[in-house]
């Protein structure tokens, strides 16, 4: 099937999620993410605002800034050549309103932005705050995915983009089992998620 059709036939299945139903998956696929190691031992959480049906992110945004993690979420900064910065939110009250009508962080004369060449090297001592650079989770979003990781985004090629740039990083979807599909043929500038959480 190709990416659109499996792009419209999953978004219709998500969009008839309850309300009930998205809270009780998102809140099983948090418990889940947050036993992870990979989770537990980063010290950088980079993830988007969820919006509409996807599953829910505040949480994890809360449970990250609580365990004094560096929190970053992506700011669209070029449309049309798909280019999106990390940037570090302190409180769930630093995302506004942005493009596609999602929640975004604003970049200000002060803001940190998450620099991958920077913290690629887990040892780097940032210069903010003398703390090492130290490991980091990419937390990814998607329409659908297979189990090799592989996924079909909204278009744009933000994440891919961005994913280049982070090899190092553990990168993770959040999606329900329903947006799961058997196998979705990458392109050649298509780069997989290394695990996926979805409800039991």
């Amino acid at each position: 099937m190709e990416k659109d059709l499996i792009r419209k036939d999953v978004l219709k299945k998500r969009d008839e999620l309850s309300v009930y139903k998205i809270e009780v998956k998102s809140r099983e696929i948090f418990e889940e993410l947050v036993t992870r190691p990979e989770y537990i031992e980063a010290s950088n959480i980079l993830t988007y605002a969820s919006v509409r049906n996807e599953v829910k992110t505040d949480e994890i945004i809360l449970d990250a800034l609580a365990l004094g993690k560096r929190v970053f979420c992506p700011k669209v900064t070029d449309k049309k050549n798909g280019i999106m910065k990390f940037v570090r939110i302190y409180e769930p009250e630093n995302l506004v309103p942005g493009d596609y009508g999602l929640m975004e962080p604003e970049i200000r004369d002060d803001s940190e932005i998450f620099d991958p060449d920077f913290y690629a090297d887990e040892s780097n001592v940032r210069r903010i705050d003398g703390e090492n650079a130290g490991k980091t989770m990419v937390i990814v979003p998607g329409v659908a995915f297979d189990e090799k990781g592989n996924r079909i985004g909204y278009k744009g090629g933000f994440y891919d983009r961005f994913l280049s740039k982070v090899s190092y990083a553990d990168t993770v979807a959040l999606c329900y089992k329903i947006q799961i599909v058997d196998e979705i043929i990458p392109s050649e500038y298509d780069i997989p998620v290394k695990s996926i959480i979805h409800e039991k």
